[in-house]
């Protein structure tokens, strides 16, 4: 049994595993968490950018950025829990690029003080093979996946073609985010991120805000706009660094907020041509 965990151990060291090995959104999450925590050295991330946000910068090709890019924008998770992670790992990269599409519920997740306890850092720093990613189960479901993707990504334009069941999607997000967001809930949650993004401003680390197209039905919805104003309330235009928004006509969502993997790459490739001007 031993032998097979160091030649296992030894397999992971010497292989590149390109192919995504999540099994679920929250497996994901978890992978996300685990590489920044383990995988990356302090002097490394002192040359990156780290990505904050939600399941709707989740769609964006980070690879597209450039090999200094990392995405901590998590599914089900909000910009919160990736600046939160970023500040208890101690290891600060070089610039943050945060999400203001979503402001919710700020309790950090038990997926990120976890992989923290040094029960399980230590051994996840030191041992590949007891990282989430490198499991077994989920290196062969990622590797069918890999295997299957043209089909996946015909049966997702095909499913998107589906004129009502895109309507009726569009439908429960507009009347989700057409709810107001009470200012006193507002201003607590804001007053935390705020406190976060100085904390870095202090330490050096370069802040940059943008927000991700949606389907221009929902762009003015009730929330979305609460708390893009709250952002400029927070973070004054004149004071910080926005990525001015794209018109949204062009682009194609799979339920009116996540991009489709085409506009996906085509808002990243957009993303980083603003990027480089700043």
């Amino acid at each position: 049994m031993a032998f097979l965990f160091i030649a296992f151990e030894l397999f992971l060291r010497i292989t590149d595993i390109p192919w995504d090995t999540s099994q679920n959104d929250k497996s994901a999450n978890i992978i996300s968490v685990q590489d920044y925590i383990y995988n990356y050295s302090a002097n490394q991330l002192k040359e990156d950018t780290v990505i904050v946000g939600t399941s709707v910068s989740r769609k964006l090709i980070t690879d597209t950025l450039g090999r200094h890019y990392i995405n901590l924008a998590f599914n089900a998770w909000n910009s919160f829990d990736g600046l939160e992670l970023v500040k208890i790992n101690g290891k600060k990269p070089s610039c943050i690029l945060v999400e203001t599409n979503y402001a919710k519920n700020q309790i950090l997740q038990p997926e990120i003080s976890g992989s923290l306890d040094p029960v399980s850092y230590y051994p996840g720093i030191t041992f590949k093979s007891l990282q989430l990613r490198n499991q077994p189960t989920g290196l062969l479901i990622g590797w069918a996946k890999n295997l299957l993707k043209t089909r996946i990504d015909r049966l997702k334009e095909k499913k998107r073609e589906n004129v009502d069941l895109y309507n009726f999607s569009l439908q429960m997000n507009k009347e989700i985010m057409n709810q107001p967001i009470p200012d006193s809930i507002l201003d607590k949650r804001f007053d935390v991120i705020k406190s976060l993004i100085d904390g870095f401003k202090k330490d050096g680390v370069h802040i940059v805000f943008y927000e991700v197209p949606v389907d221009k039905e929902l762009g003015e919805t009730t929330s979305l706009v609460q708390v893009r104003s709250y952002f400029r309330k927070y973070f004054p235009e004149n004071e910080n660094l926005y990525i001015p928004s794209p018109a949204a006509a062009g682009y194609v969502f799979s339920d009116g907020v996540h991009l489709s993997a085409q506009s996906a790459m085509e808002y990243t490739l957009y993303l980083k041509s603003e990027l480089h001007k700043k």
